[in-house]
């Protein structure tokens, strides 16, 4: 065998040996999180407490609604970038509503930068809250680019949480890249608003029975993670963070997800 066919030989084999060797799981972790407008159930600031909790846990993307910009006595108290700034992660908003005194919507961070975002107005009847979808699409690797959205739906119309929420899903149904959301929805498993997302989504508390709202009984699940059904995708765990009960009247929650 000559010097060349001899090297060749040994590159076929290394690439053959690469190959056969399991690729290991990407993990990503994801929070979702009601702040109830940076005000705790006592209606003070509740930001010191959100950052800890954030600090704490460690996630790399975190889905925030009921998030405030306001003018206070002639300056922004832009919440978002507050908490961006203090836990050194990237950010984007959606306003979802706008007042005289500023503007409340949905806000994602993350440890990496955004590649692109979009905001995706929702539908809703006449005299509802408006409401968005906010996504931003992140590339971690040359092989994994994946979009991660975050919405919160009209709390006080069961139609109109029903209506968004198909909307949601037909909207991100086809994308052609694994979607991670994050959502308060507002609504229980056994309501008309999940029932959009049990075809072609993976709920990641899926028979969990511990409540996301420190009022709810067991099973009274309003707030999700959801992954988008792709053979790339799977969720390896979920937890309720109960340990900070006062700080909203929603409970954070946190899903590790594989990619493969």
């Amino acid at each position: 065998m000559n010097r060349l066919a001899y090297l060749v030989l040994i590159l076929l084999t290394s690439f053959a040996l690469l190959s056969s060797q399991p690729r290991s799981a990407v993990e990503i972790k994801l929070m979702s999180f009601n702040i109830r407008h940076g005000l705790n159930n006592d209606d003070e600031s509740n930001l010191r407490d959100i950052l800890r909790i954030i600090k704490e846990n460690d996630p790399d993307l975190v889905a925030l609604q009921a998030v405030d910009s306001l003018m206070d006595k002639g300056k922004v108290q832009f919440q978002l970038r507050q908490i961006a700034a203090q836990t050194g992660m990237h950010y984007t908003y959606a306003a979802a509503d706008t007042s005289e005194s500023g503007t409340q919507g949905v806000g994602i961070l993350s440890n990496w930068p955004f590649e692109k975002t979009q905001v995706i107005h929702l539908p809703n009847t006449p005299g509802a809250d408006r409401k968005v979808l906010l996504c931003g699409l992140i590339k971690l690797s040359r092989g994994l680019t994946f979009r991660f959205c975050n919405s919160r739906l009209e709390y006080a119309s069961v139609m109109d949480r029903a209506l968004q929420a198909a909307y949601i899903n037909q909207m991100l149904v086809n994308s052609v890249q694994p979607v991670l959301l994050g959502m308060d929805m507002g609504a229980r498993p056994n309501e008309q608003p999940y029932f959009s997302f049990r075809r072609n989504w993976q709920d990641a508390a899926q028979g969990s029975q511990l409540q996301t709202w420190n009022e709810g009984l067991p099973g009274d699940r309003v707030d999700y993670i959801f992954a988008l059904l792709n053979n790339k995708v799977r969720i390896k765990n979920y937890k309720v963070i109960r340990n900070y009960p006062d700080v909203s009247d929603h409970y954070p929650i946190q899903a590790t997800i594989e990619f493969w």
